[in-house]
């Protein structure tokens, strides 16, 4: 649900900064959400990481606006912000309140230019299904520019995947782009989308391991209904870094394959998925170079964003302790599937999920903690009013005990779980 308002030009100026037109047509959008948490987050037990770490509980709340220009047919600005900030912790009477500052999260503008689209600023990105690129929320800094032929449109884009040294003024040789082109597409039921990306990182980058190198990625994603179901299906291959220091994973080519499934039936949906990723495959998202890494949205228990989001086994496979970038999108195979019930005013949505590590021993060491996990999400939500949704969610997951060392540093590997009560309103 979204306001509409119509701004003079000043006023318009004076809020996102575009050229000057007689009006524009500006959407005011956002939520506002309330999520009150208790969980056990963490795949280990040790004497600094007792029950009084271990176990939180905490109130969280968000407040998103979204903002939304459209000067003309072909020119737009947006801004995405949290006017309070991203912290979302609730505090006491007598504390700060969940933020102080205001929290930009994408501002970008949309043109066109002899018949090329352009897009520029710090956008929300999505590439590939959402496996190759996808933004958690925030954004890149890219340069696109598109043009459509018939039935498929090709996209050009420049992704500055780390700025590099900002704090020593923005040098030219501290940086690493993407350099990316892309068909998207329909022939005939089947939707596409074929993507190469070039990775390039300069020889003064901040993490001198990957420092003057490069990569290659070679993407390919469908989409299709089949008989009622629809289905997704993603490959990508990885060429392997050359330059910067040597790593048998980094430096080694692999790939991801991924599927995801969904449909309909009488009492609601389901859906499923499955995806691979082999040892040595570095995603582009790899904390090599940026922070920005994300799981795909395949399930719950993977992912779950918002306030007080809690990943259970994205953080299951951060800490398994197999390679450097360990989570789903390296050295880790998953499958899962879930359904939505409709039982009168209430969606219950149970699903399961199972993980494992493709190769306990990366480099010739051994150091897994857990090898395997078992996880599972049961939610019910049910809607308030126009656009107000509450939710009651529970996530558990239970990891295999595979420590390379009996009774290592990092403690006994436990179960986790998170319980949680959610107020969301859109508007």
């Amino acid at each position: 649900m979204k306001k509409s308002l119509i701004l003079g030009a000043a006023a318009m100026a004076a809020l996102v900064a575009v050229p000057q037109a007689d009006a524009a047509e500006v959407d005011l959008g956002g939520y506002y959400m309330m999520r009150y948490t208790d969980s056990d987050a963490t795949l280990t037990d040790t004497v600094t990481n007792n029950d009084a770490t271990d176990d939180q509980s905490g109130w969280f709340q968000r407040m998103q606006l979204d903002v939304d220009a459209k000067i003309s047919d072909k020119t737009s600005a947006h801004i995405h912000m949290r006017p309070m900030g991203s912290s979302d912790a609730i505090q006491g009477a007598n504390d700060s309140d969940a933020g102080d500052s205001l929290d930009i999260k994408r501002v970008w503008m949309e043109t066109e230019m002899y018949g090329v689209g352009i897009k520029i600023g710090n956008m929300p990105l999505s590439i590939n299904d959402k496996i190759l690129f996808k933004d958690d929320g925030g954004s890149y800094g890219t340069t696109l520019l598109a043009k459509s032929f018939g039935d498929m449109t090709v996209v050009g884009l420049n992704v500055r995947v780390s700025e590099g040294l900002t704090s020593t003024g923005n040098a030219d040789t501290d940086q690493a782009d993407i350099y990316g082109l892309s068909l998207v597409g329909k022939a005939g039921n089947v939707n596409y989308q074929l993507t190469w990306a070039h990775l390039d990182i300069d020889d003064n980058f901040a993490n001198a391991a990957v420092a003057d190198s490069t990569n290659n990625w070679g993407a390919l994603s469908v989409g299709t209904d089949l008989g009622g179901v629809n289905l997704h299906g993603t490959a990508i291959w990885e060429g392997g870094h050359s330059g910067g220091t040597a790593d048998t994973q980094r430096d080694g080519s692999d790939f991801l394959a991924a599927l995801r499934l969904n449909g309909k039936t009488g009492f609601g949906g389901w859906k499923a998925y499955g995806v691979y990723a082999g040892e040595d495959f570095s995603h582009p998202q790899s904390t090599y170079y940026t922070s920005a890494r994300t799981t795909p949205d395949f399930s719950p228990t993977w992912r779950q964003g918002g306030p007080g989001g809690v990943s259970l086994l994205e953080t299951w496979a951060k800490g398994a302790g197999t390679g450097t970038t360990t989570a789903l999108m390296q050295n880790m195979w998953a499958v899962g599937a879930g359904v939505d019930v409709k039982a009168g005013a209430w969606t219950i949505s149970p699903s399961v999920d199972y993980a494992a590590v493709v190769e306990k021993s990366v480099g010739g060491t051994d150091t897994t903690d857990s090898a395997s996990a078992w996880g599972g999400t049961l939610s019910a939500k049910t809607s308030l009013d126009e656009g107000t949704t509450f939710a009651l969610i529970g996530k558990y997951v239970a990891p295999s005990d595979d420590d390379a060392v009996a009774q290592d540093a990092n403690g006994d590997v436990e179960d986790m779980h998170s319980l949680q009560a959610e107020f969301k309103v859109k508007f």
